[in-house]
C-alpha cells in the first residue's frame, strides 16, 4: 500500500471526523483500500483493521507507542508495538463457514462494521448486544435464515465460540508481562482507535500549517499542501510559527 497524499489524508479525516469510532474506521478503511463506504462496511473486521494497520505503516511508519495498564497491580506500562503485530495472521477470511450444533447445520460469516453499526450506538446491555451481533452473522440454520434474529441456544453458543477463529485479526492481543509485579496477560489492541489518533493528529497539524501560511502569504490550501515538507518548514520558520 502506498501512503496517502496529504490531500487524500485530509479528505479521509474530513469524512471520518465527528463520526462514531466504527464509522470512522469504515471511512479510513475506504480511503486506505480504495473502497466505497458500502464496500468497506462489509469487510470482515480483521480485514478492515489490517487495511488500517497498512495505512498507518505507509503514512507514518515505525512502532506504535501505546500504554497498557496491568490488571493485577494497576501499573502503567509503555509498549512499542511493531507494525507486523498490528496485522495478525495474513490468511484471508472465508466468505462463510459451516458448523454443526444441537443437531442443526449452521452457515455463518465473520463480523463486519455494518453489524456493529446496526447494533449500536444506542445503549444496549452487553449480553444483548453480543446476542444480536452473533445472530447477524448466521446466514441460515438448516437452510432457513433465522427469524427476527432468534437462534436456538446451542447455535448461538457454537457460533459465538467459532467467530474468533474465523477472523483472528479482528481481535489482536499482545502478550505482556508487568515489569512491577510480573503478572502475565494478553492485552487487546484497538487498531482502529490507534490509527485514528495518528491520522487525526497529522490532519490537524497539516491544517494548522495551512492556517499559518495562508494568513501570512495569502496562499490557497492546495498551494500549501503542494509544497515539499522542507520548503513548508522553511516558510513556517520564516513567519515564526
Amino acid at each position: 500500500m502506498r501512503a496517502l497524499t496529504q490531500d487524500r489524508l485530509l479528505r479521509g479525516w474530513e469524512d471520518a471526523v465527528g463520526r462514531t469510532p466504527t464509522a470512522r474506521a469504515v471511512a479510513l478503511a475506504a480511503a486506505a483500500g480504495g473502497h466505497t463506504g458500502e464496500q468497506a462496511g462489509d469487510l470482515p473486521l480483521g480485514t478492515r483493521d489490517a487495511l488500517l494497520a497498512d495505512l498507518r505503516d505507509a503514512c507514518f511508519g515505525g512502532d506504535l507507542d501505546c500504554l497498557a495498564r496491568c490488571p493485577a497491580c494497576g501499573a502503567e506500562l509503555e509498549v512499542a508495538v511493531p507494525p507486523a503485530d498490528l496485522r495478525g495472521p495474513a490468511a484471508p477470511v472465508p466468505a462463510e463457514a459451516v458448523l454443526e450444533a444441537g443437531g442443526h447445520r449452521v452457515r455463518y460469516r465473520a463480523l463486519t462494521s455494518r453489524d456493529l453499526l446496526a447494533v449500536g450506538p444506542a445503549p444496549v446491555p452487553a449480553a444483548e448486544a453480543r446476542r444480536r451481533l452473533v445472530a447477524r452473522c448466521v446466514l441460515d440454520v438448516d437452510g432457513t435464515p433465522p427469524a427476527d434474529g432468534t437462534l436456538p441456544e446451542p447455535v448461538f453458543t457454537a457460533v459465538a465460540e467459532a467467530l474468533p477463529a474465523l477472523d483472528p485479526r479482528a481481535d489482536i492481543r499482545l502478550d505482556l508481562t508487568c515489569a512491577v509485579c510480573a503478572h502475565v496477560w494478553a492485552a487487546p489492541v484497538d487498531v482502529a482507535a490507534h490509527v485514528w489518533a495518528d491520522v487525526d493528529a497529522c490532519a490537524r497539524g497539516l491544517l494548522a500549517d495551512v492556517h499559518v501560511l495562508a494568513r501570512a502569504y495569502g496562499w490557497h490550501e492546495e498551494e500549501i499542501l503542494a509544497l515539499s515538507p522542507a520548503r513548508r518548514r522553511f516558510y513556517l520558520e520564516a513567519v515564526g510559527a
